[in-house]
């Protein structure tokens, strides 16, 4: 009794909230024109005039350098995608429907990559394609005469991460249900409920696997917290349900430890069904502290809160337990959550945006005393990505996108890589070049090994002047050299978020 009403406190919480190449052809509507025109001068920004509701499909993409022979698997990424329907754009980048991205890679003495991108097919996308409009509303963009919400999944786009794991692939956004994909063709298999009674509880975007393969994340609306335990076979072993101790706030990305949970909770809230046009869609109080919630994997009533200067955060690198029993948390914050309340939007609009000051942090939770020392970078960096076998062990590299050159004729975004010493602080860079608009990259282990540098980089990014996305392939004993490898598609792509890799 207690779990169900729990569950239906998280649903009214959202119920309260819910008041040149071979890109695609849209009707010019106002939105759309003034986005077009930005375009010509900026063709940096052509990533977010979105896709159609149609798939995208390469068997072979070209390839040059050379690709090991042994690099085989699975690279997904995940991001918003359609932007634009019935001459309306959406006014945030964050409010796309999510189009998942799947690189294969056969590997091989004759190695070849494929890309199959398909749209998620929540019940929102289904519904809007019938009606051949938008019908909810989304973050930060008001639909007027919207339909009402029947529950998160109404308005669940899937648009931040993409994880295969336990033989399905999880396409997950910020505050409704996972959807599950078939890995084989990305066919939409429909909302995972972990348990009878726990349907469309949140499973945030950025779920942790231990060494085990065991999974943790977690979610939250209003004053509530859900944190999840799935085993190795994608079995729920337990959902707990707590408070948070900045209700309404935003949470968006955790790190694990051995024994516990760390999440960020910036002084930011969203106000869903708001639109940022009229200035409502975000409250920041920056009188507020950040909180790092520290809570036991086994009891998450068992918890410290640790305040430090008021900051943004979304995304962490790594987290791991010292001797001392203090935890080490490594993270990317910036002052304020200007991009957030400003810069997403002004892109999908056309309006040049960076993602301003985000730096590396080093913080030391003293978890006997509640004392925090942070230690803070000089550096222009976000996505931070540590080797995925040490989640939760102590990390010595972290992996990021960067910028450092702002040069005339550069995109106001990042262009390079960065891996950086976290003991010695010396960092190893590679600059992509004017004409390249970087992404994500991740850490994937080289078949047998264990070291953090024993490792490829990988991810994509965008060529301004041709028009299309690369997928880049670097080793992390020599990131300076640039890709050993690259795979380019006929096609670009829209910009995306976040993903993984799976070997086969």
């Amino acid at each position: 009794m207690r779990t169900t009403l729990q569950r239906r406190a998280f649903l009214r919480a959202f119920a309260a909230a819910t008041a040149a190449t071979r890109w695609p052809a849209f009707a010019r509507s106002p939105e759309g024109q003034v986005f077009d025109d930005a375009v010509a001068g900026q063709p940096w920004l052509k990533p977010f005039k979105g896709v159609t509701d149609q798939d995208l499909r390469c068997d072979a993409l070209s390839l040059s350098g050379k690709w090991p022979a042994e690099f085989r698997g699975r690279f997904y990424r995940n991001g918003p995608a359609l932007n634009e329907r019935d001459g309306q754009r959406y006014h945030h980048w964050f409010a796309g429907d999510g189009m998942v991205q799947q690189f294969s890679f056969s590997g091989g003495a004759k190695p070849a990559v494929r890309h199959l991108g398909r749209l998620v097919r929540t019940p929102k996308l289904v519904a809007e394609q019938k009606a051949g409009k938008f019908l909810f509303n989304a973050y930060g963009t008001r639909i007027e005469g919207g339909e009402p919400a029947q529950g998160p999944d109404s308005f669940n786009v899937a648009n931040t991460n993409a994880m295969e794991h336990a033989g399905r692939v999880l396409a997950m956004w910020e505050g409704g249900s996972a959807f599950a994909l078939s890995p084989d063709d990305l066919a939409t298999l429909g909302p995972v409920t972990w348990q009878q009674g726990l349907a469309q509880m949140p499973f945030s975007a950025h779920p942790k696997l231990d060494a085990k393969g065991n999974l943790w994340n977690f979610g939250s609306a209003g004053a509530n917290l859900v944190v999840w335990h799935v085993d190795p076979m994608g079995q729920l072993v337990k959902a707990q349900i707590g408070e948070s101790p900045y209700p309404g706030g935003m949470a968006h990305d955790a790190a694990i430890t051995e024994r516990h949970i760390v999440l960020p909770l910036p002084p930011v809230k969203l106000n869903f069904g708001e639109d940022v046009t009229g200035g409502k869609a975000f409250t920041h109080e920056p009188k507020e502290p950040l909180r790092i919630l520290v809570m036991k994997k086994d009891d998450i009533a068992q918890r410290r809160v640790f305040e430090l200067p008021s900051q943004m955060v979304f995304h962490v690198g790594n987290a791991h337990e010292r001797a001392d029993g203090s935890i080490v948390l490594s993270f990317v914050s910036s002052p304020t959550p200007e991009f957030l309340m400003h810069g997403a939007s002004s892109l999908v609009a056309g309006h040049p945006a960076s993602f301003g000051g985000s730096s590396t942090q080093l913080a030391v939770l003293d978890m006997r005393t509640g004392k925090v020392r942070v230690e803070g970078m000089q550096d222009t960096v976000e996505f931070p990505r540590a080797h995925p076998l040490r989640n939760g062990q102590a990390t010595r590299h972290l992996l990021t996108v960067a910028s450092w050159d702002r040069g005339a004729g550069r995109p106001q975004w990042f262009h390079g890589l960065q891996l950086r010493d976290l003991q010695t602080g010396r960092t190893q860079r590679h600059d992509y070049g004017p004409g390249t608009v970087v992404e994500e990259h991740i850490v994937v282990p080289k078949p047998g090994k264990q070291g953090e540098l024993d490792a490829w980089l990988l991810g994509t990014s965008f060529d301004t002047a041709n028009g299309v996305t690369r997928v880049n392939l670097l080793d992390a004993r020599h990131l300076a050299d640039g890709p050993v490898a690259q795979a380019t598609l006929p096609y670009g792509l829209p910009y995306g978020f976040h993903g993984n890799f799976t070997a086969a």
